[in-house]
């Protein structure tokens, strides 16, 4: 029988083991404000940062795969599936080691079809260590109508939430791997191009959800998703991209639409209004996506005005930028 000191010792151990591996994680970024990478053309619109693994995960718009990115700038290849066409939404999951990543088709894809593009909403859910595929989700079989899955969130049990924002919908993957339209509202979808995109877990039970079109915020109850409040603003916040929910307080937003910036918005009210404390300007074109790095948020400057600009010269450079 294991004793109850010795069993706190263990506890206190590993703890202890635990804590340090995450601030050795961080640390590897100490001192750095910018990480510049290379991949052919790549276009990643998404990134998602794994402490356990000291490195970030990157999508790619033109080839559908999915990447890691040192904190030195090196650009490695992880996941190569024929499914994907363009990797939007990345989410790492360190404690069940797992690596989400949304799938849809605008059209600039290497494997872009007409039977795909504008149509596509899918989710692929990989082992993170080995880059395995562990399932595949078709989002878009689920209803009629234009699709494109954009953004992830993860509860605290391990449920996922995805954005459309072709259609007026987020979709739930429960931990039993079944896919279901979760919240269904007007308010998601006003017109036509992207609606609904970045979204949010808060440990309140409900989700923060931004629409990118008109720059609303909305909170929308787990428990009953037909309860759907809009969060004051200052301002809309048109263009607000990708999110990063830091505390139960503070939401980090990547804002592109020409305005290219990372906000913080700060809630002190259970998220019914919410003020913009501090703003950052991108070093290069296009934020799309924050991640948390201890006790930092490190944005992607995805470039991605580059390729969907017909006259622009296309780029394989990409920036991680310190807020």
């Amino acid at each position: 029988m294991i004793s109850r000191i010795r069993l706190a010792g263990i506890v206190a151990v590993t703890l202890l083991t635990s804590s340090t591996a995450f601030a050795e994680s961080a640390s590897s970024l100490s001192g750095k404000s910018e990480i510049r990478f290379t991949a052919d053309k790549n276009y990643a619109e998404s990134t998602s940062w794994s402490a356990k693994q000291n490195r970030f995960f990157v999508g790619s718009v033109t080839h559908g795969t999915i990447g890691t990115v040192s904190a030195d700038g090196t650009y490695e290849p992880f996941i190569t599936d024929e499914t994907l066409v363009s990797t939007v939404g990345i989410l790492v999951d360190d404690a069940r080691n797992t690596l989400w990543a949304a799938n849809s088709d605008p059209g600039a894809g290497d494997r872009t079809t007409t039977a795909t593009q504008g149509k596509l909403a899918g989710v692929a859910k990989y082992d993170a260590t080995t880059g395995k595929r562990l399932a595949y989700f078709d989002l878009g079989a689920l209803s009629e109508g234009s699709h494109f899955a954009n953004d992830i969130a993860l509860d605290k049990h391990g449920n996922g939430y995805v954005t459309d924002s072709f259609a007026p919908i987020i979709y739930k993957i429960d931990t039993s791997g079944k896919a279901t339209i979760f919240a269904q509202n007007p308010l998601f979808k006003d017109s036509d191009g992207f609606n609904l995109n970045g979204i949010a877990y808060h440990e309140g039970g409900y989700l923060l959800v931004g629409k990118y079109n008109s720059g609303d915020l909305f909170k929308v109850s787990i428990s009953d998703p037909a309860d759907v409040q809009k969060v004051t603003l200052p301002e809309p916040i048109k263009g607000a991209d990708g999110f990063n929910m830091f505390s139960g307080k503070q939401l980090f937003v990547a804002v592109n639409f020409g305005v290219d910036k990372t906000i913080e918005l700060v809630s002190t009210d259970d998220w019914k209004t919410a003020k913009i404390a501090r703003e950052v300007k991108s070093s290069a074109s296009m934020p799309t996506a924050p991640t948390r790095v201890g006790d930092d948020i490190w944005v992607l400057n995805s470039r991605l005005d580059t390729l969907f600009d017909p006259k622009a010269d296309k780029v394989s450079d990409a920036r991680l930028q310190k807020f």
